[in-house]
């Protein structure tokens, strides 16, 4: 293999290496990126269940229903548990934080962990995340204004996780495909341009080599010699009439 042709392998490499790594980053940016976006997508659809159940029983307690004899909320919870694949779990608690309805019915009556309660004087939704699981805790609020319980929606990441599968096998199709076409393409690029520069610069070195003018040489390299020959001597008597010019008197180089 020739000193070129080793250069032109060496760079082909370093392109295919550069490119390799770009798309790599550029899929695991577009991951973290999509991931962040559907986790709090998934986080805000959540949310929004949450609060229309814990509507409901707020709204029972504002007929004077006591939270923990609402009628139907047992079999509500259960129902909104069958039809919405994200919620894995639904839990009503009092104010004290002792489960009253659930979705897990070997749960009624428990403690639920200190963690998912609600932080001190929370009027609004709150979030805990403990590994894998996620919960959404909605305050339930009487007519008073008063915090009776509340309602948490145990949710996972499964349906993000399959999304995430399915958009990072799409990326990486994409990427292969840009490989497999730039790294042909810019290989063969660099070894014609290699291949050019190496002929250009041999015919260059023959050319100034101190046989050039020997017998057996080619013509064009003899050529090629006289014309810089020609031209080194050109610049040299201007530069000597700039210096005779420049050594002239004020007036005469006027003149």
């Amino acid at each position: 293999m020739s000193r070129g042709t080793s250069f032109a392998s060496r760079l082909a490499v370093l392109v295919a290496a550069m490119l390799v790594v770009a798309c790599a980053l550029t899929a695991v940016l577009n991951y973290l990126k999509f991931e962040k976006l559907l986790l709090g997508q998934q986080a805000r659809v959540l949310e929004i269940v949450a609060s229309d159940l814990a509507e409901v029983f707020e709204r029972s307690m504002n007929l004077g229903v006591r939270l923990p004899g609402v009628p139907g909320a047992q079999a509500l919870l259960e129902r909104r548990r069958a039809t919405d694949a994200l919620v894995d779990g639904l839990s009503v608690t009092d104010a004290t934080g002792r489960i009253l309805f659930d979705t897990d019915r070997q749960r009624i009556g428990e403690q639920v962990p200190p963690y998912l309660l609600p932080p001190p004087a929370v009027s609004e939704a709150w979030h805990v995340r403990r590994g894998d699981w996620n919960w959404i805790g909605v305050p339930i609020v009487n007519s008073f204004g008063q915090a009776e319980g509340a309602l948490l929606l145990a949710y996972g990441r499964d349906a993000v996780d399959a999304r995430l599968d399915a958009i990072l096998l799409s990326m990486a199709r994409a990427a292969l495909i840009g490989l497999a076409v730039a790294i042909p393409l810019g290989s063969a690029a660099i070894f014609l341009a290699a291949g050019r520069a190496r002929r250009w610069f041999a015919a260059l070195g023959q050319a100034m080599a101190p046989d050039a003018t020997q017998a057996g040489a080619p013509a064009e390299a003899a050529e090629f010699r006289a014309a810089v020959a020609g031209v080194t001597e050109a610049l040299a008597e201007a530069e000597l009439r700039l210096e005779a010019l420049a050594a002239l008197p004020e007036p005469e180089r006027a003149a």
